[in-house]
C-alpha cells in the first residue's frame, strides 16, 4: 500500500505519457535517423552528407537570414513592450477593469480573419495607402518583414501582459511600500523591488514569446502561400515546401537543427534562471 502511494502521481500521467512516447519520442526518434540515411525508402548511412546539403542551399540561408531578423528584433521588444505595459497598468487595473479581455482579443479572434482585415489595410488599395495617399502593396515590398514583426507583437503582447499582471497582482506589497517611504519613485521600484520579483514569470513569458515568434508562418502562410517574397521566405517554408516534395532527409536536417538551437536558447536561459534565484534567494 505505501509503494502504491509512492508511486499513484506516476500512475495518474501514466496515459499521457504512453501517449507522448508513441505519438511524440518515437516519430521524433525515427525522424532524427532520417537526418542520416539517403531517404525514407533508401536507408543509406550517408553520415553528414544532409547537413553538408543543407548549408549549401540557398533557399535555408535565406529562411535562417530572415528568419533569425524577425525573431531577433520581435522577440525583445514584444518582452520589453509586454514588461512596461503591464507595469503601467497595474497602478490602473482597478479603473479600467475591462482591458484584460481587450488585451485578448488579438488571440481569440480566428486567424483566417485577422489576415483578412490585414490584407485589406495593407493591399495596394487598402486603407493605410488611403491614410498615407501612397500607391504600394506593402505585403510584398521591403516594409514586409517589419509588417510582420508588427503582426507578432500587436497578437501576443496581450497574452504576456495578462501573465506579468498576474504575477505583480500576488506580489506581497510590503517592500513597495517601504521603498515609497524611503522616497524611491516609479522606476526604481519596478527595476529594483518588481522586475527581480518578476524573473521566474519573464522566463516563462519569454520562452512562450520565443515559440509564438516561430508561429507567425501560419499567418505568412495565409498572407502570401508557400512561396512569399525574398525577404518573408522562413524556415518553416523551407520545411513546408520540402515536405511537400517528400525531401524528408533535408527536412529532418532542418528541423533537428532548429530543435537543437531552440532547446540550446532555453536550457541556457533555464540555468541562468536557476542561478540568479539561488544567488537572490
Amino acid at each position: 500500500m505505501h509503494k502504491l502511494k509512492r508511486f499513484k502521481g506516476i500512475l495518474f500521467v501514466l496515459p499521457s505519457l504512453v501517449g507522448v512516447m508513441i505519438f511524440y519520442m518515437i516519430p521524433f526518434l525515427q525522424s532524427f535517423m532520417y537526418c542520416f540515411t539517403e531517404g525514407v525508402i533508401d536507408r543509406r548511412f550517408v553520415g553528414l552528407s544532409n547537413f553538408k546539403a543543407l548549408f549549401a542551399n540557398d533557399a535555408y540561408k535565406l529562411a535562417v537570414h530572415n528568419t533569425s531578423f524577425i525573431v531577433g528584433i520581435a522577440l525583445p521588444v514584444l518582452c520589453s513592450l509586454s514588461l512596461v505595459v503591464a507595469l503601467f497598468l497595474e497602478r490602473y487595473l482597478e479603473k479600467y477593469k475591462g482591458i484584460q479581455g481587450i488585451l485578448l482579443i488579438p488571440m481569440v479572434v480566428p486567424t483566417a480573419s485577422l489576415m483578412l482585415l490585414w490584407q485589406d489595410l495593407l493591399a495596394r488599395d487598402g486603407l493605410v495607402n488611403a491614410i498615407l495617399h501612397t500607391s504600394q502593396d506593402w505585403l510584398v515590398s521591403d516594409y514586409a518583414p517589419w509588417i510582420v514583426i508588427l503582426l507578432i507583437i500587436w497578437k501576443n503582447m496581450g497574452y504576456n501582459v495578462i501573465l506579468i499582471l498576474s504575477s505583480l497582482l500576488s506580489m506581497p506589497r510590503e517592500f513597495e511600500e517601504v521603498a515609497r517611504v524611503d522616497g524611491a519613485g516609479f522606476w526604481r521600484v519596478a527595476l529594483w523591488i518588481k522586475i527581480p520579483y518578476l524573473v521566474p514569470i519573464l522566463f516563462f513569458s519569454i520562452i512562450i514569446s520565443l515559440l509564438n515568434c516561430f508561429k507567425i508562418f501560419r499567418e505568412v502562410y495565409l498572407l502570401q502561400g508557400d512561396y512569399p517574397v525574398h525577404n518573408l521566405y522562413l524556415l518553416q517554408h523551407f520545411m513546408n515546401n520540402h515536405f511537400i516534395n517528400l525531401n524528408y532527409e533535408i527536412l529532418t536536417a532542418a528541423s533537428f537543427l532548429l530543435y537543437m538551437v531552440l532547446f540550446a536558447i532555453i536550457y541556457g536561459m533555464a540555468y541562468w534562471q536557476q542561478s540568479y534565484m539561488k544567488q537572490n534567494r
